[in-house]
């Protein structure tokens, strides 16, 4: 099981071109499942429709999420086709099981103005290294990057005096994206002190062990930014900011896009800029802007 798994894994990311967060979280459903298949004795090439259901019907007594149910179940159905290209399976016993149904449930995300301060935020709270965080919270927001994408950026990836660049998205498709002219502003002070911070640490002897000349956003060792360490800057200023708990580098991402649709952008445009291949995901941003029209009700209302 465990080289069979590795070697879909290794298929996965050369010829289908999955992200390194999807073929780790791939790599954890496995685990899963194969854990599951050798607690009850079972084999990966003999499992039937039936046992695969009481696989879910497990996790769902383990208190999964239907969204992570329904992720594991995916991975399964690539495992098992794999399988079946290989000749391995005769089935796939995974394809006639439906994904379990999910909540509707709105995406956080930011107004303008909260955005627009959040951005700011960083020179106010100086508390990490505010050039870089205004500059990597501003291009959050104006690209509507993933947080993947824009954690792979390089300097070099940046054109046009940082007003727009070429990322990578899901399935090693590209795409343009554009930054504002306060992310622009943001940037170019960065890149600033970040070549500084470069020099400095290189004439140190001896000089600090993984410098990286070429990641755009990096740590104050001069190391590139993991997109656990994005996450862990938002949440140090998260913490000085209650009305910005739970805000997650995502929730950039769908502000940038509710802003678009609010103010009347064609659906298929905002398609587009986020790198969706599939319209229907770009389709639940109409649902914010009407959840924003409802919050402005409430808010403006002398009685709301």
């Amino acid at each position: 099981m465990d080289s069979l798994c590795e070697d879909y894994l290794s298929y996965s990311a050369g010829v289908r071109h999955f992200s390194p967060y999807t073929i780790e979280s791939y790599r954890n459903d496995l685990k899963l499942f194969s854990s599951w298949l050798a607690e009850n004795e079972l084999t990966c090439t003999a499992v039937t429709k039936m046992q695969l259901r009481i696989f879910v019907a497990d996790l769902g007594s383990k208190h999964f999420a239907p969204a992570s149910i329904n992720r594991t179940l995916s991975c399964v159905r690539g495992f098992y086709r794999y399988l079946l290209r290989k000749g391995l399976v005769s089935e796939n016993p995974a394809a006639a099981i439906r994904n379990l149904k999910q909540p509707e449930k709105l995406p956080r995300f930011l107004f303008p103005d909260e955005a627009n301060r959040f951005c700011e935020f960083p020179k106010e709270a100086g508390i990490l290294w505010y050039a870089r965080d205004a500059a990597l919270f501003s291009s959050l927001y104006s690209t509507g990057c993933r947080v993947s994408e824009l954690q792979a950026l390089t300097v070099q990836d940046l054109k046009d005096r940082c007003s727009w660049a070429i990322v990578k998205g899901k399935g090693s498709k590209e795409r343009k994206v554009f930054f504002a002219d306060f992310a622009q502003e943001a940037l170019e002070r960065y890149l600033g002190e970040r070549q500084e911070l470069l020099t400095s640490l290189q004439d140190e002897s001896p000089p600090p062990l993984h410098i990286n000349q070429t990641a755009l956003f990096l740590n104050c060792r001069g190391g590139a930014l993991t997109t656990q360490g994005i996450r862990y800057i938002i949440d140090r200023y998260t913490a000085l900011l209650p009305n910005y708990k739970k805000l997650t580098p995502h929730a950039f991402r769908h502000s940038f896009a509710s802003m678009f649709i609010t103010r009347g952008a064609d659906i298929r445009i905002v398609q587009e800029l986020l790198g969706h291949s599939n319209i229907a995901t770009t389709q639940r941003y109409t649902h914010i802007t009407a959840a924003q029209l409802q919050e402005l009700y409430h808010k403006a209302h002398p009685h709301g």
